[in-house]
């Protein structure tokens, strides 16, 4: 078996070239290897994808993200996401993906992160030896505005999935009822000044540069221009044959990136949100601002009743608190934790997620 890495340059001459489209597994989509090509923090040399080989034969591959962590007091680090990791099935249990991860840790020195820390892949990273073992944890909100039996429980069982009609029918009945019961919620904000962004200009990037000077990522308007411009998941009605040969999320029926700034009545910048809706599920990646609590829940209220949002999750503290003591438009709230792995070496200098991580970080803000 050899492991294949490939930098900016060879991953654009691989997604062009007819081994790509020969291949009965997909690696990565077309558009997120653009998307990753197009990274600002990604130099020349870094490895954004492994391929696991035998002879021709495709048999495993991992995704990385290159970016660059802030450390308080220290110089900054370059340090890879991993943002996938895929074996084929006649060939896991052969040690594959150790040999993949530590390919990964050592081109990246001992730098790895990972938000796709759940019980399903936990043996996964428990297993290399490199990674802390026990992960940080980001606490966060879920509002549950719609029914959507069909989506949360179709995939989790063969049962669920055979009643998808039946799920659809609840969900249908359900709505009829929420409606009535949201129907007499508003949520104006036609006095606040809210404006819609298609790009991070500059006196936007100098706010929001002020508010994440402390972050662990610190990504302002490059970064953020670039997320808004190189999405990883395009919207389509039906998914092609290239969407089926990816193990993972490369289209949706919707997804959008939406953002917006709030002014002062002084045409004062005082706060930025960063939206993404996929099929009805909205989340908020990134959030900077110093307004009141009660106006910042008014407006994701009224924005999600406008996108008739089914479900909206938040992990930014501030927004936490205030969404889980405020009336919303939801029926239902949840606290979630969301778990980040980390490299044993990088571990030492990554401690308070909550205050100094977005949402967004990461390869969050692209799913």
């Amino acid at each position: 078996m050899e492991i294949v890495a490939l930098n900016k340059t060879a991953l654009l001459e691989y997604v062009n070239s007819t081994v790509f489209k020969a291949e009965e597994n997909l690696p990565i989509s077309e558009h997120r290897a653009v998307s990753h090509a197009n990274n600002p923090r990604a130099n020349v040399n870094d490895v954004l994808l492994f391929l696991a080989k035998e002879g021709d034969e495709l048999i495993g591959y991992m995704g990385i993200l290159p970016d660059l962590f802030f450390p308080k007091n220290q110089p900054i680090v370059k340090v890879g996401w991993v943002t996938c990791a895929w074996v084929k099935k006649e060939h896991r249990g052969k040690g594959i993906t150790a040999k993949l991860f530590t390919e990964a840790h050592f081109k990246y020195n001992g730098n790895l992160l990972s938000y796709d820390y759940v019980p399903a892949t936990k043996r996964m990273y428990d297993a290399t030896g490199f990674f802390a073992q026990k992960p940080l944890v980001k606490h966060g909100v879920r509002l549950y505005i719609k029914s959507d039996f069909e989506r949360i429980l179709a995939p989790k069982s063969k049962v669920f999935k055979k009643s998808a009609t039946v799920l659809k029918g609840l969900d249908s009945a359900g709505n009829n009822l929420l409606k009535l019961y949201q129907s007499g919620k508003a949520f104006p904000i036609d006095h606040l000044n809210l404006e819609a962004v298609t790009e991070i200009n500059d006196p936007l990037n100098e706010f929001i540069a002020e508010q994440n000077d402390q972050g662990y990522f610190q990504r302002q308007a490059r970064e953020l221009n670039w997320i808004l411009s190189s999405p990883w998941i395009v919207e389509r009605d039906e998914k092609t044959e290239m969407d089926q040969k990816y193990y993972f999320s490369s289209s949706a029926k919707e997804f959008k990136n939406l953002a917006f700034q709030l002014k002062d009545e002084h045409g004062k910048i005082v706060a930025f949100f960063f939206f993404t809706i996929r099929n009805g599920v909205v989340k908020l990646p990134y959030f900077f601002g110093n307004t009141d609590d009660k106006e910042n829940v008014l407006i994701i209220n009224h924005l999600l009743q406008k996108w008739k949002a089914k479900e909206f999750t938040c992990f930014h503290p501030k927004l936490v608190s205030a969404l889980q003591e405020a009336k919303t438009i939801a029926f239902h709230k949840k606290e979630i934790n969301r778990f980040l792995v980390v490299d044993k070496q990088l571990s030492k200098s990554i401690t308070h997620v909550n205050l100094f991580m977005e949402d967004g970080d990461g390869d969050a803000v692209f799913t």
